[in-house]
């Protein structure tokens, strides 16, 4: 496959997924405006900052007091800034345009129901601002961007051809999503210790963002402890978006691309997937549970992982230097 196919259909597929996350951020935050105290209000908003590594407007967020006039007027400007600002490359709006634009450009190698599929989302959500849905449940909107997604990936796996591009399209949403996850874990833990009382919906409101909710009820409890939260999203092997799961399937998309390439970057690349796995599978469960000092930087290794496979990724497959015929690099 040509590498800027590759790169294309893995671009698109990490955007997509990125703009999940953002919307599912969002939606839970605005529902959480309606019946939490301020100041978990405060810290749902700290939470969801820290972990897309963002500042907002203003380098400050809403101050922790009773006056609700104002936090709506800050939770506005706010959501303003994560779904619609255009320089915020995170931004939802800036996520599906990048997405459909990488798409565009390979579509001579997605299906044509895929990029219908994306091409009617963009289309349908390009004009609209956050004036336009505010007053009228603008949850709504967010909820509805996140189905958005998992109808795309719904559709990108009835129709795709199980060859390279499949294995890239893979690789780009299960990359993201591992960084995602293990970002807000540790943004989490930061700002709700494991070892404080927390409401109920301190930690029903992190599975209901990595959509793992229902899941851990069907395995555990009603109640939602932290420590087990915790472990539940990162090493369930059955959980679709625990970190445990997204590596392994990073790792098997992998193999299939790479084949039995031993130069450089690719082996790198291998290598470091499988250092993360095993670093899940055997220090992670030697870790005191109670230690969150100690769990941040597990998580935080784990995102550095992933990070630079990217960046191994690139080098072997998208951005590798070109030879010419007397053994010279190209300029």
């Amino acid at each position: 496959m040509l590498s800027r196919d590759a790169e294309g259909i893995y671009w698109m597929s990490r955007y997509m997924e990125r703009a999940g996350h953002v919307s599912r951020l969002i939606a839970e935050q605005l529902q959480s405006l309606h019946d939490r105290p301020f100041g978990s209000i405060e810290r749902g908003w700290q939470r969801l900052f820290t972990a897309l590594g963002r500042t907002p407007a203003g380098s400050a967020l809403i101050p922790v007091d009773d006056d609700a006039s104002e936090m709506l007027f800050d939770a506005f400007t706010l959501i303003d800034d994560l779904a619609f600002e255009p320089q915020n490359a995170d931004a939802l709006l800036t996520c599906l345009a990048r997405a459909r634009e990488n798409a565009r450009q390979v579509r001579n190698v997605i299906s044509h129901e895929m990029w219908s599929c994306l091409n009617v989302a963009f289309l349908d959500m390009r004009d609209t601002r956050l004036q336009d849905i505010w007053t009228n449940q603008p949850q709504v909107f967010f909820s509805n961007a996140s189905s958005v997604v998992t109808t795309f990936v719904g559709v990108a796996d009835a129709t795709m051809y199980r060859d390279h591009g499949w294995h890239f399209f893979r690789l780009g949403r299960f990359v993201e999503r591992a960084v995602r996850t293990s970002s807000l874990l540790g943004a989490q833990i930061a700002l709700f210790p494991t070892s404080e009382q927390h409401w109920v919906f301190d930690w029903g409101s992190l599975l209901r963002v990595c959509e793992a909710r229902a899941a851990f009820r069907r395995v555990n409890s009603i109640e939602y402890p932290p420590a087990d939260v915790v472990d539940f999203l990162v090493t369930d092997a059955n959980l679709s978006n625990s970190i445990c799961y997204t590596l392994n399937e990073v790792a098997d998309a992998y193999d299939a691309i790479a084949g039995g390439r031993r130069d450089g970057p690719a082996c790198d690349a291998r290598r470091r997937i499988g250092r993360a796995r095993a670093f899940i599978e055997y220090d992670w469960p030697t870790r005191d549970r109670a230690d969150d000092d100690a769990t941040r930087p597990m998580l935080q290794t784990i995102t550095s992982a992933c990070l630079q496979f990217h960046t191994d990724l690139e080098a072997a497959f998208f951005s590798y230097p070109v030879w010419d015929s007397i053994g010279e690099e190209s300029p």
